[in-house]
């Protein structure tokens, strides 16, 4: 999955929680709850690796770009 793709699953999880808290107010159907969690469980996981991807690369662009900027000043020199 994209990184990109964050917020939009963020989006998701928060529709659902609604969604959750509706049922729950109405008619409390338990199936249709117990679906619902197992969604946003299964959600929330997808957004954990998706946030510990974007922050490595992040990582790795940084250290990319400090090992570019030190190979120009040693050439410079």
């Amino acid at each position: 999955m994209d990184v990109n793709a964050l917020p939009s699953l963020k989006q998701n999880i928060r529709q659902l929680k609604k969604e959750k808290a509706e049922i729950l107010t109405s008619s409390g159907d338990s199936a249709k709850v117990k679906r619902i969690r197992r969604k946003i469980k299964l959600l929330k996981r997808e957004t954990r690796e998706l946030a510990a991807q974007k922050k490595k690369s992040a990582a790795e662009a940084a250290v990319k770009a400090s090992a570019e900027k030190t190979a120009a000043a040693a050439a410079g020199e």
